[in-house]
């Protein structure tokens, strides 16, 4: 991270590296051969107080991976969201922690996107303040 990012105050870098290597940690307590990559990830997010946003398999633009998932941290309107990746190798026994010059600009458009609409519904509509029943 250059330092010029932090004394600027990008909310998007500062302090992004300390986080990065939370999730490593938090994910090198989880076994791919007992639980599934999306459990593996959102348990990480939870060890680093944060949420799964998504896990979708990864397409041909990622070299040595077979699937994707976003991580959001913090309060998207408190100025302090970050949105981490995580992704599964091909072989599917291997997780890492990737940048967003690494996952390029549209899956990190997406996932910004996608921290927009979840919070618009947790804090602009009725429903979004419900305890959700069951799961997906």
């Amino acid at each position: 991270m250059p330092i010029q990012a932090a004394q600027n105050g990008d909310i998007f870098e500062a302090g992004e590296g300390v986080q990065m290597v939370e999730i490593e940690l938090a994910l090198g307590a989880c076994d791919l051969g007992e639980a599934s990559f999306e459990e593996c990830v959102r348990g990480a997010a939870e060890m680093v107080g944060g949420e799964l946003l998504f896990a979708m398999p990864a397409d041909s633009s990622f070299e040595d991976a077979s699937e994707i998932a976003a991580i959001h941290l913090g309060e998207a309107d408190a100025g302090r969201a970050r949105i981490h990746f995580v992704v599964l190798n091909a072989e599917g026994d291997a997780l890492r922690v990737a940048d967003r010059d690494a996952v390029g600009d549209r899956f990190y458009g997406f996932a910004r996107a996608f921290v927009g609409l979840l919070s618009r519904i947790r804090d602009d509509l009725p429903f979004g303040q419900m305890e959700p029943e069951g799961t997906a």
